[in-house]
This record gives C-alpha cells, sequence and structure tokens, in this order.
C-alpha cells in the first residue's frame, strides 16, 4: 500500500475523521485530504507526527514495511510474568490526560479513586 492509502485505513480503523487527525497533527483538514488522496506528499516532520498519532512505525506509515510496531508501553510484567496489552484507545486517554491541566486530572483521580 501506499501512504495515502496508509494513512486513510488508519485514521479510518480509529473512526477519525480528517479534521480529528488533522487536529492532533496541528494541520489543517484539507491537508489531510490531499495526502489520502494521493495530491500532496508530506515532509519528514509530517510523516514523523502521524507515526505518533497513530502509533505506528514511520516505515509502516511509508509502506516499506507490513509490520506495525507494538505501540509503546505493550510490556510483560516480570512480577507476574503476564502480558500487558495496551490499547491504542487506552493510549489516546493517557495522551489526552498528559495533556489536561491540573483540575481536570484531579477531577479524573478522584472518578478512578486514584
Amino acid at each position: 500500500m501506499e501512504f495515502s492509502q496508509i494513512v486513510k485505513s488508519l485514521r479510518l480503523e480509529r473512526g477519525w475523521s480528517q479534521q480529528e487527525v488533522a487536529d492532533r497533527a496541528g494541520l489543517n483538514k484539507m491537508t489531510i485530504s490531499q495526502y489520502e488522496n494521493g495530491k500532496r506528499k508530506p515532509s519528514f516532520e509530517v510523516i514523523e507526527a502521524l507515526a505518533e498519532i497513530f502509533h505506528v512505525d514511520m516505515n509502516y506509515l511509508l509502506g516499506y514495511t507490513d509490520k506495525i510496531e507494538k505501540p509503546a508501553g505493550d510490556e510483560t510484567d516480570p512480577a507476574t510474568n503476564k502480558f500487558l496489552a495496551v490499547t491504542l484507545a487506552e493510549i489516546d486517554l493517557i495522551e489526552a490526560y498528559r495533556h489536561a491541566g491540573a483540575e481536570t486530572q484531579a477531577a479524573i483521580r478522584a472518578i478512578l479513586h486514584i
């Protein structure tokens, strides 16, 4: 697959609109549309940002490999020897929490009793 198809596929898998991807990447919706239609090629910095947003390897995003690296945070707990899978939705929640203000973070901790 080509970059345009991969970006669109990743976006649709996550149920995101072009506007949501644009907002996450600091771009405008038209730019994402042009990437998906193959009318525009991204800079290295944009590829890097999109790889981060989608939690994939840049080589996968560019179509150089079919291998998608595991999202950051996936590991085996040495104490229990259990694999701790972190979903993309969970990573999105963590990122949103990190970007939230102190008051919002405190409210989330209170709701979760942590």
